[in-house]
């Protein structure tokens, strides 16, 4: 028997090892690089770069189809060239000989089980990091390629990058005009830079061009953060006046690469940890951190009324040792955000000095939302019927004689640590806990309420995924024994009869945990989800053990 079951063994290894290295490289080529390429600016070469991380992750999907395909044609042909026949003939009792088959079930169940949990996701995590290390060469060749970038989410507001060249700069270069240069820092000079700001409701808000721009990509810190040097360049925002640049540093900007995490290709403790705390999730971890930036901009509006209300100032905190003292006599909640009235906004340095006083009869407070960027503060100073905006600055003479200006917008204000550490009392956790009570407008609660119900449909669907990957793994067990028995029964011996042979019981577990995939990720049947999954798994291996009682003859 130890003979037999060898030179069985040795057949099945030899026809699995051809049909795996076939499909890995069939899959590679095709769907494997497709996925690859999706990021925007890959070249050739960096999409052959990825071959040795796809193989492994290739490998490891199509095992199981190769194990079953190898043993229905073994098996075959056994029964094909009568050697079956001989077996049972010498007194050898024929259900023995698919010990084999079972042998390397195991084997590819087993590593099937340990590469799809946690070493695939290592591999992903590297392509993540390749992006993430080479993100100045994917925007140079997605410019130089179409000659724009564009970045847009729903519900936020979109940007548009043009340029008409792009090229990279020699550290030599870099450190004769001053620049730091070193691991992680990439550095892109792009000509004739254009930048097109929409609001999520489509309205234009901002177009701004340049004769040329430095763009710094900084990888050291998480996440990625990108300054912008500008430099002879005009800025247009609506409701505004169009101001000249000379040269102006925009930044630095925390700069996240969008997430790519799948749930089907993440580690199976990661899974665990996103069903047990779904606001870790990847989608729903920017979901909610959108969220609590809109309800970071309500606070910050509902504090300023506040104080304003009380007959006191609001003090803005700036770059540059740079603080923004405001007055107004009143504030109403308007839709772009607070507007003020008689305001007096003082910009000044660390030693309290007055720089540069502004004066409106009329003022918008707005939070705008740069997607992953966060909020950027706005004041901005609007003419009205009796009054224009004064702008009191020494630099242009007598700091006592005002200048007159339809229209004034004061930028580089931030978010008063008060009003973040307010926040920091409803974490995203506390925005998925129904019985945390949040003083929050309807728009936002209903909005909130969509957030509790997509938490409870990711952890139906981590749930699911954990069972479907959990049942992929066990099916090579009943499939392979199945794909044996049918291989006998129909002596299929040629690659087209065993491939159709064992489409069979490839379909039929393949259906069942689809199905029971489905019914889990349903609400209403949630529950009956792992049952259909493993409860049709024991129906097929019940199915294994008739055909081979009834239709295997010892």
């Amino acid at each position: 028997m130890v003979t037999l079951h060898a030179y069985v063994l040795r057949e099945l290894l030899k026809t699995f090892g051809l049909t795996l290295a076939a499909l890995t490289a069939l899959f590679t080529m095709g769907g494997g690089l497709y996925n690859v390429v999706s990021y925007e600016g890959f070249s050739a070469a960096d999409v052959f770069r990825f071959v040795p991380l796809l193989i492994p992750i290739v490998v490891t999907l199509t095992m199981p189809i190769a194990a079953l395909f190898a043993v229905t044609m073994v098996y075959g042909r056994l029964a094909d060239d009568n050697e079956l026949v001989a077996c049972r003939a010498a007194g050898v009792n024929v259900h023995r000989m698919f010990r084999s088959a079972v042998l390397l079930s195991i084997f590819v169940a087993v590593f099937t089980l340990l590469f799809g949990s946690f070493i695939i996701p290592r591999f992903v995590g590297r392509i993540e990091q390749f992006a993430r290390n080479n993100i100045r060469d994917l925007v140079a060749q997605t410019l130089q390629r179409k000659g724009f970038i564009h970045r847009s989410r729903d519900g936020a507001d979109s940007y548009t990058l043009t340029a008409e060249q792009v090229q990279g700069v020699t550290d030599e270069a870099l450190l004769t005009k001053g620049f730091e240069v070193g691991s992680g820092l990439h550095y892109l000079l792009i000509r004739n830079p254009t930048l097109l700001h929409i609001d999520e409701h489509g309205a234009l808000q901002r177009f701004a061009a340049a004769r040329e721009g430095m763009v710094i990509f900084d990888t050291r810190p998480t996440p990625i953060e990108l300054t912008l040097l500008v430099r002879e360049g005009r800025n247009f925002e609506v409701g505004k006046s169009a101001v000249t640049i000379r040269q102006q540093q925009i930044g630095p900007i925390p700069m996240e690469l969008p997430a790519r995490v799948r749930m089907s290709t993440a580690a199976l403790d990661d899974l665990i940890r996103w069903r047990a705390s779904p606001w870790l999730a990847p989608r729903l971890q920017d979901e909610i951190r959108m969220y609590r930036r809109e309800l970071l901009r309500e606070h910050l509006f509902a504090w300023c009324a506040e104080r304003i209300e009380a007959g006191a100032d609001i003090e803005f905190p700036g770059a540059d040792e740079r603080s923004f003292l405001v007055r107004a006599s009143s504030a109403e909640r308007v839709r772009s955000g607070l507007r003020l009235s008689d305001v007096s906004v003082e910009v000044q340095r660390a030693d309290a000095a007055v720089q540069v006083r502004y004066e409106a009869a009329a003022a918008d407070l707005i939070a705008a939302d740069f997607g992953l960027f966060g909020l950027a503060l706005e004041i901005r100073m609007l003419q009205t019927e009796d009054a224009d905006v004064l702008e009191y600055n020494p630099r242009f003479g007598d700091p006592d004689t005002p200048r007159r200006k339809p229209t004034l917008s004061v930028d580089g204000p931030w978010v008063p640590s008060e009003v973040e550490a307010d926040l920091a009392q409803f974490p995203p956790s506390a925005v998925l806990d129904p019985n945390v009570e949040m003083p929050v407008p309807q728009a936002l609660a209903d909005r909130r309420i969509s957030l509790q119900n997509s938490a409870k449909h990711v952890q139906r669907k981590i749930t699911a995924t954990i069972h479907f990957r959990s049942a992929y793994t066990v099916s090579v067990l009943v499939t392979g024994l199945m794909g044996a028995a049918l291989g006998v029964i129909f002596r299929g011996s040629r690659a087209l009869a065993a491939v159709l042979i064992a489409m069979i019981p490839f379909f039929s577990v393949l259906i069942l945990m689809v199905l029971g995939r489905h019914v889990a990720e349903d609400p209403a049947t949630t529950q009956y989800g792992p049952l259909v999954t493993w409860g049709g798994l024991a129906v097929v291996l019940v199915a294994d053990f008739v055909i081979l009682r009834l239709g295997v003859r010892r």
